[in-house]
């Protein structure tokens, strides 16, 4: 039976413990660190100033470019630090060198900049995602029947996921169907997915974004098409592209070394970049490619989850390790683009 009721999910996540990586939104004592073991070990990318608090308004020192610090915490914009076994304070996480960063409990942690999603939601009637779990919050976007998204967890009767680079909650009276993701399980049903992820899109009605939208909702379909077999990899460029008309594409702001040109296909970097957060969650996928757009990260994810494709050298490559089939779902509404991947028949 896939449907599980609203009231029986919000039970079940009040015995979901969710790891400090995701709770630095509270802005924790680093007492509360004390005792904890760091989650990652990273060099730093530039000279990063050291705050103590994590609105970043208090620096105490720099950390000059190239110093490993231990990561004991991670939010969307913000990282909890320390060096020998101390916690020393807050960075921005554009400071990082993602590429130097190394798992410490990799039994029990995605691989960064993973976050476990454990239900995927669809929404019943007009509803903001709040940037605070309580109905005081500001509005980040609203979202109408129908929308599905990918929560972290529940807080205080919110669902809790990732918007952009901060932390969204959406009332889950607003919820019609809650569904758990199987990811713990060895031999997952068909009922349930194994990851999701969502990433926001922007909304405008603009000729060009419109036809950004087209494209994301093009390469959805696309995945229709596509079973990935034990052994075998998924090919984005090559299994989604290519990026032309003939194809399905339409143009769209792309884009390319630090700029931005009108391009074929474009949008299909967000596609990309929120499946990587999907396969991120999931130890059965090797991730054999993958390319940031560049130092700078993107808008509508935190810095060092995405995933840049539209080339040889830009392109998002992994294979299925598990001993069954999977499939990718995707979905396009009210500026939410949430991908599942599900064991397939």
């Amino acid at each position: 039976m896939r449907k599980l009721s609203l009231f029986l999910a919000i039970i079940i996540s009040l015995f979901t413990l969710l790891t400090p990586a995701e709770e630095l939104y509270t802005a924790p004592l680093f007492v509360e660190y004390a005792m904890q073991q760091p989650l990652y070990t990273a060099l730093l990318r530039y000279e990063t100033p050291i705050f103590s608090d994590v609105e970043l308004q208090n620096r105490i020192f720099y950390l000059g470019a190239g110093k490993r610090v231990d990561i004991y915490a991670v939010s969307p914009s913000r990282l909890l630090v320390g060096r020998e076994g101390a916690i020393i304070g807050y960075i921005n996480r554009d400071k990082l060198d993602d590429f130097t960063v190394e798992n410490l409990q990799i039994d029990k942690i995605p691989n960064y900049p993973g976050v476990q999603n454990t239900y995927i939601g669809w929404v019943s009637e007009t509803t903001p995602v709040l940037d605070s779990p309580n109905s005081l919050g500001s509005e980040l976007i609203t979202l109408n029947e129908g929308a599905r998204l990918a929560f972290i967890g529940f807080e205080d009767g919110y669902g809790k996921l990732i918007f952009k680079k901060q932390y969204g909650f959406v009332d889950t009276r607003a919820l019609s169907e809650i569904v758990p993701i199987d990811y713990l399980s060895e031999d997952p049903s068909l009922d349930y997915p194994i990851a999701a992820y969502t990433s926001f899109y922007n909304i405008a009605t603009t000729e060009n974004n419109l036809s950004r939208i087209k494209n994301l909702e093009v390469s959805c379909d696309k995945f229709e098409e596509i079973t990935i077999k034990p052994g075998n990899n998924f090919d984005f460029n090559r299994d989604l592209g290519p990026y032309n008309a003939r194809n399905g594409y339409f143009p769209a702001i792309v884009l390319v070394d630090g700029g931005s040109k009108l391009g074929y296909g474009g949008g299909t970097c967000q596609i990309s970049s929120t499946l990587y957060n999907v396969t991120l969650q999931l130890p059965g996928i090797r991730i054999d490619h993958r390319k940031p757009h560049g130092p700078r990260g993107i808008s509508y994810l935190p810095h060092g989850a995405d995933a840049a494709v539209g080339n040889k050298k830009q392109n998002f490559i992994f294979t299925n390790n598990y001993p069954f089939p999977i499939r990718i779902e995707g979905s396009v509404q009210d500026g939410a683009l949430t991908i599942a991947i599900w064991r397939a028949e």
